[in-house]
């Protein structure tokens, strides 16, 4: 009984130690200030305003996994466990289907918890370059914007278009001639999202030496101080972080940029119409790709009408890339 008595202070002391190691940081022990910058998220009011945040986010939409989410060849950003696979080299050169995907969560960008090793901020599950999927160029915005960068890219370039030889067209399959393209989809062009291109000046026609934002990091942008409507996990950007460098006002239309786009792009729009290469939902008033053959000036004003219009940032994210753009664009269809 004596010789348990004298071990149980080492016993004690072993156990102090391993609590105030825990949370070891790159500075040495952290002690308490290491427990306060995890309970910066894992705390009860911490996860709370996290979760109202993000439930305002397009990353939380149940639609973006339905059909996408298990499909193997969309699953790697639109579903939690695509995303993992694809990390992870599960997918290989044929991405698998999914049974019983899961939405984004917390885990798909966070769930790496070694990268604490290297600073005490929120754990990134990589963000090393990436390979485009459009081109196999890399794209490298040296820090956590290359994992946004994972799914915010064109899915391809206009050179796979430009390789289309027949478009099923009213059930019929029709030959593209010479100094023609096909549009073979309702849903052509460089797919949802390529923001990481537009920033990059990659992937449409025309260029400019100037990519103000492109040093701009994603988060740094759409993940300001969090209010109930923007700001934080909610990835909206809030007009306090653009004043850092801007006098923006609150609707975000500096110089009067965005107006001037929505001008410009609306006029593109209906121009590509009458040209047939896309069409006008008379009830929600959206433009779509119309499944057509179109020559090929057509067509290159059509792709960076859908480079723009998918970027979605109404030529925020690279104005001076987007004006040139809009202007080529302009050009082919002689606006």
């Amino acid at each position: 009984m004596k010789k348990m008595y004298l071990k149980l202070p080492s016993i004690l002391l072993v156990a102090a130690m391993i609590f105030f190691v825990s949370c070891e940081g790159p500075e040495g022990p952290a002690g308490a200030d290491g427990n306060t910058s995890c309970l910066t998220c894992h705390s009860t009011d911490g996860m709370t305003q996290i979760e109202a945040s993000y439930a305002l986010s397009g990353h939380n939409a149940a639609q973006s996994v339905g059909y996408a989410g298990g499909r193997g060849s969309c699953a790697r950003c639109h579903s939690h466990s695509g995303f993992i696979n694809f990390l992870s080299g599960l997918d290989g050169a044929d991405p698998i289907d999914i049974d019983f995907p899961t939405k984004i969560n917390c885990e798909t960008c966070h769930g790496n918890h070694g990268s604490l090793e290297e600073g005490i901020e929120a754990p990134i599950r990589t963000i090393e370059p990436v390979i485009a999927l459009a081109d196999e160029a890399s794209i490298d915005f040296d820090g956590n914007s290359n994992l946004c960068a994972n799914c915010h890219q064109s899915r391809r370039d206009a050179s796979y278009y430009l390789a289309i030889d027949s478009v099923e067209i009213d059930d019929v399959l029709t030959a593209v001639g010479a100094g023609n393209v096909g549009i073979n989809s309702s849903h052509a062009g460089p797919h949802h999202g390529p923001q990481a291109n537009v920033l990059l000046g990659m992937g449409g026609y025309g260029n400019s030496e100037s990519h103000a934002h492109a040093s701009a990091s994603c988060t740094g942008c759409h993940m300001g101080e969090a209010s109930a409507t923007e700001g934080g996990h909610s990835f909206k950007p809030n007009n306090a972080n653009c004043n850092e460098c801007h006098d923006t006002p609150a609707d975000f239309d500096y110089k009067g940029a965005i107006s001037s786009y929505n001008t410009r792009i609306a006029a593109i729009a209906n121009a590509l119409v009458t040209a047939g290469a896309l069409s006008l939902d008379a009830e929600t008033g959206e433009y779509h790709p119309h499944v057509s053959i179109v020559p090929e000036a057509t067509f290159e004003a059509f792709w960076n009408y859908m480079m723009c219009y998918e970027d979605h940032s109404h030529g925020v994210h690279n104005p001076a890339y987007i004006k040139t753009l809009l202007t080529q664009a302009e050009a082919k269809l002689g606006l």
